[in-house]
């Protein structure tokens, strides 16, 4: 329901200016392919958080030197954080070094794991990383993490450039098919 997120995100922060201002993305505007916009309503301060995200809208946009740079300080501030070691492994996919990329995401599950980490969008991210590194398995394992996890945009997963190179697996199809269902369930239930 990306489009009634981003409109109470809207309304909300009409209705309080302040509203998260230092501390939330309107990710609905990211899953929708608003890439301006998403990067138009970011905070304005220099968190791990924000810069990681400015760092992704800016990789979208194809704005890979940007991008690489944003990612480059949130790493520097923080290597533990996770949006941190994603970002830095998606500069690693910039610079064409896949395989430092997916040996720092395949420690950074790891660390996942023995920390319970369940939040499933950033799961996702995860997810994507692998898949641009082109690490199928590991794209799709996290991927399942991601749904099972209750994190599943199935419109925002269709058109999601990120993950292109999954689309033909047997798996992901299954996993695709997965996220509609949930997808549907949940419009169905609160919509």
């Amino acid at each position: 329901m990306l489009q009634e997120s981003a409109a109470q995100a809207e309304k909300a922060r009409q209705n309080n200016p302040s509203v998260k201002i230092n501390s939330s993305a309107m990710n609905a505007y990211l899953y929708l392919g608003e890439f301006e916009k998403f990067l138009e309503t970011l905070p304005s301060n220099d968190s791990v958080y924000v810069l990681f995200y400015h760092g992704f809208g800016e990789y979208y946009l194809g704005e890979q030197t940007e991008a690489a740079h944003d990612f480059a300080r949130a790493y520097d501030m923080n290597p533990t954080l996770l949006p941190a070691d994603i970002g830095k492994a998606l500069s690693y996919a910039i610079t064409g070094d896949s395989a430092k990329g997916i040996r720092l995401l395949h420690a950074t599950e790891d660390r996942i794991l023995k920390s319970g980490v369940s939040d499933a969008e950033s799961l996702y991210k995860v997810a994507q990383t692998y898949a641009v590194l082109g690490d199928k398995s590991s794209a799709i394992r996290m991927f399942q993490s991601t749904v099972e996890g209750g994190f599943f945009p199935s419109p925002y997963f269709e058109r999601d450039p990120l993950i292109d190179n999954l689309r033909q697996e047997p798996r992901f199809k299954v996993l695709m098919a997965q996220a509609r269902a949930r997808h549907e369930q949940f419009k169905a239930r609160f919509f």
